[in-house]
């Protein structure tokens, strides 16, 4: 109702209610401060409504979940200023609405208010006739209707757009995963993801597992009404369930999330490196741990972009994330490979992807690091 009144806001409306209202000079003044004061707390929740819109729809779960949930939630968003809009047109009624139709009610100020009449007297002097305070007051309500009207359209398409993607599977199934890689790419140590969260019990899992809802349903209900700590624990449940399906541990689960039969194959690899005659090199270093010597760092580039940790984006894609790569070189490569040769630092390592990052597609250097395995397990 606010946002129809708001929108129907017409200059003549304004001069009407001053005339019915019988406004004086201190009234007029007062009436103007108010609208001033309106238009700034409309401008700062404005600006971060608007910031905010840009990246809400593609967020599963965020803090601020409720904002464009239902209308009632969005009201407790920006309250304050709904609240003014309002008392700006209470400001506009002549006379008490109560008992007008007899029944004891109370009138509701938007269908009362002058500012929303359809029956007003014509100005036949125009706005000149009028001295320069009604101007300018007419000018900062004009202003702030059209500052309204623009916040809570952006609101309602929010809310259109939320609907739209709560009933489109395939699209919302795409945030989730994508949140879900955003919710663990920051955490530090993925053997230690949920340090800071609450771990499940058995009887929790099995009772989750037992009373479990379909994928579909579960989605759409959760979408928008958790923040990103909840997010982060669901994220890792999943990863594990999916990833636990194909013997992947924990690590693993979390490093191949997007294709854990690929992920099965790797980790399958890992501990017989030694049986693939990749080259190495003679070092000081490992002659003193009693290893027969060092894989060269290059092969090692080329085994982490056979891995292909978490290397597709969910439009299929090829994109780089060195933050999943560090993670299966350092954390789970170096503690599932106990064979006779060392692992070049990740120092060394880094040094050689600059390079061929920069010349050799990824692809490529897949296919290099191929060249060592047997046929079966060979890049398709």
């Amino acid at each position: 109702m606010l946002f129809e009144a708001a929108r129907a806001f017409e200059e003549e409306n304004v001069l009407e209610g001053i005339l019915a209202c019988r406004f004086n000079h201190k009234k007029l003044e007062q009436t103007l401060n108010l609208v001033r004061m309106y238009q700034a707390r409309l401008n700062i929740e404005s600006m971060d409504l608007v910031e905010f819109s840009e990246n809400f729809i593609e967020q599963y779960a965020t803090d601020h979940n409720e904002c464009f949930r239902i209308t009632e939630k969005l009201v407790r968003r920006i309250g304050t200023t709904f609240t003014g809009s309002t008392k700006l047109f209470r400001k506009f009624c002549p006379v008490v609405r109560r008992k007008l139709d007899g029944t004891g009610n109370v009138v509701p100020v938007l269908d009362y208010s002058r500012l929303t009449h359809r029956q007003f007297h014509g100005q036949f002097f125009g706005l000149e006739a009028y001295n320069n305070l009604v101007q300018t007051l007419l000018f900062e309500i004009s202003t702030f209707f059209y500052h309204l009207v623009t916040t809570l359209a952006l609101c309602k398409e929010m809310i259109r757009k939320e609907e739209e993607v709560m009933d489109d599977d395939k699209r919302l199934r795409e945030i989730f995963e994508k949140s879900c890689d955003e919710a663990l790419r920051g955490l530090r140590e993925l053997n230690d993801a949920l340090g800071q969260i609450k771990l499940v019990s058995e009887s929790e899992l099995r009772q989750r597992r037992e009373n479990a809802r379909p994928m579909k349903e579960w989605l759409s209900c959760n979408y928008h009404a958790h923040d990103k700590k909840w997010l982060i624990r669901e994220a890792y449940l999943h990863r594990l369930a999916s990833g636990s399906q194909y013997g992947l541990d924990n690590l693993a689960a979390i490093l191949w999330a997007k294709n854990p039969e690929w992920g099965r194959k790797v980790c399958d690899i890992i501990p017989k490196l030694d049986s693939l005659g990749i080259p190495c090199k003679h070092s000081k270093k490992a002659e003193q741990e009693g290893k027969k010597g060092t894989f060269d760092a290059r092969e090692m580039v080329y085994l982490i972009k056979w891995s292909a940790v978490s290397h597709m984006s969910n439009d299929g894609k090829e994109v780089i994330d060195e933050v999943y790569e560090r993670r299966f070189y350092e954390h789970y490569l170096k503690a599932n490979y106990n064979g006779d040769f060392l692992l070049p630092s990740w120092q060394a390592v880094c040094r050689e992807r600059k390079y061929l990052n920069e010349h050799i597609t990824m692809e490529k250097m897949a296919e290099c690091f191929a060249k060592h395995l047997p046929e079966q397990t060979k890049v398709a």
